[in-house]
């Protein structure tokens, strides 16, 4: 057996899809884990994609997909010899199956035939589902902290004053104190609830008008932004969840448009299926973005607690959420699947 074949069967028997590329990136040599790969995935073609120009086909992918163009320039940085190790993770999901993988790509040189580029691709499925399970339970119980810590502090308060008032033996202070106090029952239940029993809302017909009204003035926050709503309707939703999302939505542009030299203007309007909450602060920061993507696998952005909240519940109600540029010049979060009734 001679060298060649010797290498060859030994990258046959890697776990891992193997390519081989010349110095304008023409695929010279496949693995047979990258040939089964290809055959089992519906490639249309010569399943060793021998001939093949890999960065070509990273140039044409990175119009849909940025990590493409990343991938492309990442090898011209190893066939130019600039650095010695590319690596990047991306999804490659089937209709099926969620899939992750990781490529590195390393210079391989040889004083016969000049410089080629070894790129690798692991399968890190595995790996990225336990992130993603390990991401779950963090916003689970960042979630249960925020919605403790927000939605507690003004029945609490209200608790406070009321049984300080209770030593003239006020009735009505006394009655005060009770709706408080069962409304913070109530809140601890409902968290805990959401964090243990994801699947379980109470569905039923929600005023948007009038749910947006009180979320405005239940706001724990100095607001001197101008309010408005615009539209209206009666839409299907668990209603201490709704009140709790436009809450979060709400204080989320309140905080967001407080920056010095930015007016405070809020708008909350109804679309043919959802609804959004538009504000004249700054334009949505990548973070704010990111927070609205239910696939994020880099833990609880801790920064973006509110929005946090709101993607949960938006999750738990089988909506989608995203955020743009705002008609007003800050950023609208928009809710999407709605249904009305």
């Amino acid at each position: 057996m001679d060298d060649v074949s010797l290498i060859e069967r030994g990258f046959d028997e890697l776990p891992a899809e193997v390519a081989l590329l010349n110095e304008h990136g023409d695929i010279v040599y496949t693995n047979r884990s990258w040939r089964t790969f290809a055959a089992a995935n519906g490639y249309v073609g010569d399943v060793s994609s021998i001939g093949e120009n890999y960065l070509d086909v990273c140039d044409a992918a990175s119009e849909d997909e940025e990590v493409a163009g990343v991938v492309s320039d990442g090898i011209r940085s190893i066939l130019r010899g600039e650095q010695d190790l590319f690596t990047a993770e991306y999804p490659c999901h089937s209709p099926s199956v969620f899939r992750w993988f990781m490529l590195r790509a390393v210079p391989f040189d040889t004083r016969k035939h000049g410089q080629f580029a070894l790129v690798v691709h692991l399968d890190i499925t595995d790996r990225r589902l336990a992130e993603l399970q390990v991401n779950e339970k963090n916003q689970h119980l960042a979630l249960l902290v925020n919605v403790l810590s927000t939605e507690l502090r003004q029945p609490l308060t209200s608790a406070i004053e009321a049984a300080k008032r209770l030593v003239s033996a006020d009735g009505k202070d006394a009655v005060a104190l009770s709706e408080a106090l069962s409304r913070i029952d109530t809140i601890v239940k409902r968290s805990i609830g959401l964090v243990t029993q994801t699947n379980s809302l109470e569905l039923e017909a929600v005023e948007f008008r009038e749910c947006t009204m009180q979320a405005w003035h239940d706001l724990d926050e100095e607001r001197e932004a101008s309010f408005r709503i615009v539209g209206d309707g009666t839409l299907s939703a668990d209603r201490h969840l709704f009140g709790l999302l436009l809450g979060s939505l709400l204080t989320n542009s309140v905080q967001r448009s407080s920056f010095p030299g930015y007016p405070t203007e809020i708008i909350v309007g109804s679309t043919d299926s959802g609804f959004y909450v538009d504000d004249d602060g700054p334009r949505p920061s990548a973070e704010e973005r990111a927070a609205t993507k239910p696939d994020q696998l880099l833990g609880v952005d801790y920064e973006s607690m509110q929005l946090s909240v709101a993607r949960r519940i938006v999750d738990l109600h089988g909506w989608t959420f995203e955020v743009s540029d705002s008609e007003l010049g800050g950023a609208r979060f928009e809710v999407d699947g709605v249904e009305w009734l």
